[in-house]
């Protein structure tokens, strides 16, 4: 891979774990580093094969609100069976949900977009640069400002 690639690759995986992290810890009671594995979950797709077809492909079955709907649906049940009934389900749910709905928007906004309606083939986006030096800028200064509104002790949304 060449280092152009692997810097912006690189940069984009660190992007989504920090906008992850930040909002749930900003914004759930849970252990923050679930944003950082859910917020990266739909990346997993490149670990599919080369010679696997859509929609087994990067920005395939992986980007998509269905996806996303049946991890959040696991969370919940996780967090109810291992957590303290109801309560601690949502609460699981919210910090899966927001982790990884936080990935599809950021990349629902660049030029690939994603299919929002899977598995009908429909992307469309705006087309912005969302991995550009100046938008990932913005999107860690706001993670950073999440992270320290809830240092400063004032009142999150749990």
């Amino acid at each position: 891979m060449e280092l152009e690639r692997g810097l912006f690759l690189a940069g984009a995986f660190a992007t989504h774990a920090v906008v992850g992290y930040a909002l749930v810890r900003g914004f759930t009671d849970a252990d923050p580093r679930i944003g950082i594995v859910f917020g990266l979950l739909p990346d997993a797709d490149f670990l599919f094969p080369a010679g696997w077809r859509w929609p087994f492909v990067h920005r395939g079955i992986t980007h998509t609100p269905l996806f996303a709907l049946a991890i959040i649906v696991g969370g919940y049940a996780v967090g109810r069976r291992w957590g303290r009934g109801d309560w601690r389900g949502r609460g699981l749910a919210a910090a899966v949900g927001l982790a990884i709905g936080s990935h599809l928007a950021i990349d629902s906004l660049s030029p690939k977009g994603i299919d929002w309606l899977f598995p009908l083939r429909t992307s469309w986006s705006p087309g912005l640069a969302v991995h550009s030096p100046a938008a990932t800028a913005l999107l860690w200064t706001a993670s950073i400002g999440i992270l320290a509104w809830g240092a400063n002790g004032l009142p999150s949304i749990r």
